[in-house]
């Protein structure tokens, strides 16, 4: 294989200078077939650890180095290097279990939620709800929120865990404030710090419970892989003399933690990653991992500058937000700008659709499922939507046949029409600006009639569908398609694919602007632009929205990461 000079560089640093190195490599750039080629230079293959983001690179390339002949590299991940001291130092005589939904269920278990109660009352009051009403709307809106806190404190208890951050007050508004874990209507609120110290109490017995349980049963999630060693000051017995760790930029201070552990005193460090990439600091990594690396190591800063994977066209976007970055490819590739109305016409199996917008994503799922078009989303966001749609309805309602209401579907459309209008201007009280708590109602009433239509047209028009539960059922079948299918996916999810026709839904609209973003959060909306773009191997297809009526960040469908051993 011919290779660059940058990657020639590489490799005479590994072989022949001493010190820490990390890589900044562009989109495409080939690193990990770099720093696998890498390990031909270090003496001891034996004594090198390769540190992958995820169990599917680890796989990947622990069978490269198989085919390399290099089969002694050691290749995995840093939870799975976590898992290896927790059991080094397991004398419990316990099998160590592995069990994600650990906080889950011991939040949710009814001893719990009877200790969190009294809290759990105070929240409700400083919302605005009565905790003893016999209101039927206000019960509903009281189940909605403690769903909603229930979900703030798992994860506030993620992101607490992966950041390390320290169990104090400030330090905890910063990291809740920092992540957005409240939005920024909610921090303006005068009562917002009494709110904040409920949760901050709430969040202490949630972690003191979490982490006894851990002890006393050797039972642990992903993110105790690495909170857990740091906390009871826990190392390994075998330490690596090399360590490569891969995708740099994306680890939060608990995975750099981890990795560290494993070099040897006076080893060498060989980190890789694009500061440009850096996306995921809403699951705890931090935007300033690249560099807080480069530093802690004292590290020589190496490029890898040539995209091996875009054509001409595709890198003059690219450009406008890395300018280093260059091609190999000597053709120009399409980069075309069509409306959303075109997507559907324009798609065929085979090709990627990415948003930054949930809502987006939502609404052509729809719009293919009304054409009887089968896509594919990834099986545990399919669970994720399916499940938001099952949210709109009481469980009652999910299962009752809609004849059998006196109205059919009027009657069913009433009942949530008048539940969730309800919930929804309550929500829209905290918003302090009045041309943004109007733009809220009106888009979140929108949202629900836009399902209930979907609904209703379904129910009529698929056979065996008499309930909202069976609908449900059939439009999973419609979005886990394995053959050749179109695929929907997040920026997020798509970091790290490729496909020769790409299309970006709302691409006017990225970066993403909101009120009161921080610094980081803007940065990484730019950096989500440039990891859209840099999918594409031939085809870019950029879509203008015809109607940008809103755009408030809403999450996405599928930003959930699989933190794989």
């Amino acid at each position: 294989m011919d290779y660059t000079k940058e990657q020639k560089n590489i490799f005479e640093f590994v072989q022949h200078k001493s010190g820490h190195g990390i890589i900044d490599a562009v989109a495409g750039a080939g690193k990990t077939t770099t720093i696998m080629e890498c390990a031909r230079y270090v003496e001891d293959k034996s004594d090198i650890l390769f540190c992958a983001f995820n169990k599917s690179i680890a796989n990947e390339i622990k069978k490269k180095f198989r085919e390399k002949g290099l089969s002694e590299v050691a290749v995995k991940t840093i939870h799975a290097l976590g898992y290896e001291i927790l059991k080094t130092h397991n004398s419990t005589g316990r099998p160590i279990t592995i069990k994600n939904q650990k906080y889950n269920k011991i939040l949710r278990s009814k001893e719990f939620q009877a200790k969190l109660e009294p809290y759990f009352r105070k929240i409700m009051q400083v919302n605005g709800l009565d905790p003893d009403s016999f209101d039927k709307r206000v019960h509903f809106a009281i189940k909605n929120l403690v769903f909603e806190i229930n979900a703030r404190l798992l994860d506030i208890n993620q992101k607490f865990r992966s950041t390390l951050t320290k169990s104090a007050i400030p330090d905890f508004r910063e990291m809740v404030i920092h992540f957005g874990l409240f939005n920024s209507f909610k921090i303006k609120h005068p009562k917002f710090n009494n709110e904040l110290e409920i949760y901050f109490q709430c969040h202490q017995l949630l972690l003191e419970e979490g982490n006894e349980f851990s002890k006393q049963s050797m039972i642990f999630d992903f993110t105790d892989m690495l909170y857990l060693p740091v906390k009871w000051k826990l190392g390994p017995l075998k330490k690596y003399n090399f360590l490569f760790i891969d995708e740099c930029q994306d680890l939060s201070k608990s995975q750099f933690a981890i990795a560290s552990m494993f070099g040897k005193k006076g080893g060498r460090i060989m980190a890789v990653g694009d500061p440009t990439q850096s996306i995921y600091g809403f699951t705890g990594a931090d935007i300033n991992s690249f560099k807080r690396v480069k530093e802690f190591t004292k590290a020589i800063e190496l490029p890898l500058t040539t995209c091996f994977r875009c054509p001409k066209k595709v890198l003059e976007l690219a450009k406008g937000i890395r300018p280093d970055i260059s091609g190999s490819k000597d053709y120009d590739g399409e980069v075309i700008r069509i409306r959303d109305d075109q997507v559907l016409e324009l798609a065929k199996p085979g090709d990627l659709i990415i948003s930054r917008i949930k809502s987006n994503l939502s609404v052509l799922i729809f719009e293919f499922i009304d054409r009887n078009i089968k896509v594919q989303i990834h099986e545990d966001e399919a669970i994720d939507f399916t499940n938001e749609l099952k949210r709109l309805f009481k469980a009652d309602e999910l299962h009752q046949k809609i004849a059998s209401m006196p109205d059919g579907f009027n009657t069913l459309r009433a009942k949530v029409n008048k539940r969730w209008n309800f919930i929804i201007d309550k929500k829209s009280e905290k918003i302090s600006n009045t041309a943004e708590r109007a733009l809220y109602v009106v888009n979140e009433k929108r949202f629900v009639k836009q399902k209930l239509d979907f609904f209703e047209k379904k129910h009529r028009s698929w056979e065996g569908c008499a309930t909202i539960f069976k609908v449900i059922e059939k439009i999973k079948y419609f979005i886990s398609e394995k053959n050749n299918p179109i695929r929907l996916s997040s920026i997020h999810r798509a970091k790290g694919l490729e496909e020769n026709r790409i299309f970006i839904l709302d691409y006017d609209s990225l970066p993403m602007i909101r009120t009161d973003q921080q610094d980081w959060e803007m940065t990484q909306e730019i950096n989500l632009r440039y990891v859209a773009i840099t999918r594409a191997k031939e085809t870019l297809f950029l879509v203008n929205t015809t109607d940008i009526e809103e755009k408030i960040d809403e999450g996405s469908l599928f930003d959930n990461l699989p933190f794989d051993v």
